[in-house]
């Protein structure tokens, strides 16, 4: 006989359904506004809204202007970034975590590049700070010298220069013609080459 089941899996009402399906043409809005933005950032929100394959009233229902993408980008961007710690960086070694860092950052590329293509696009935007972050990026650095993973005369001003720079480059070849697990190798590679001892 079979065995009757005591307890009921609970049934997805259609207001969840709802909240499912905004959330999701919302992250393609932003995700599509990433990639056409990270190429030029004067297209227009019409190309956003082909690209998200959405229409134009569609994308509109969600953020009301250009500026309102413009600044949930941002948002969205700057907290993809800020996660990319997996939890474990405080113990791993230090140019294990830079190395994850850079990985997941070429990943990012379209929002790498969106981000950094232009150091005036977010000039007075209360949402943009160009300095985040790169305390801890120094903190890294500083720490994975101390691992002898990095050499003692190569200051960390110009290690963490060299990281970015690389970082901005792996993103934007990795959106021309390179894969970007390619591209990720080449910046870890270089990067080591040129700091380790």
């Amino acid at each position: 006989m079979p065995r009757v089941p005591t307890a009921y899996p609970r049934l997805v009402t259609t207001e969840q359904i709802e909240r499912g399906a905004r959330a999701r043409t919302r992250q393609a809005v932003l995700d599509a506004a990433a990639a056409v933005w990270a190429h030029d950032f004067s297209a227009s929100l019409s190309a956003i809204a082909e690209r998200a394959q959405v229409s134009r009233s569609t994308l509109h229902r969600y953020f009301t202007d250009r500026q309102a993408l413009v600044d949930a980008l941002l948002l969205d961007s700057l907290a993809r970034l800020e996660t990319l710690d997996d939890g474990g960086a405080a113990s791993a070694p230090a140019m294990d975590t830079l190395e994850q860092y850079l990985r997941a950052g070429v990943e990012m590329g379209d929002r790498v590049i969106f981000l950094f293509a232009d150091p005036n696009r977010f000039a007075g935007n209360p949402h943009w700070s160009a300095d985040d972050g790169d305390g801890e990026m120094r903190a890294l650095v500083d720490r994975a010298r101390a691992d002898g993973a990095i050499d003692e005369r190569i200051p960390t001003s110009w290690a963490v220069s060299v990281y970015y720079a690389l970082l901005y480059t792996a993103a934007e070849v990795s959106n021309q013609d390179m894969p970007r697990h390619v591209a990720a190798d080449l910046a870890v590679r270089s990067f080591r080459r040129s700091v380790e001892p």
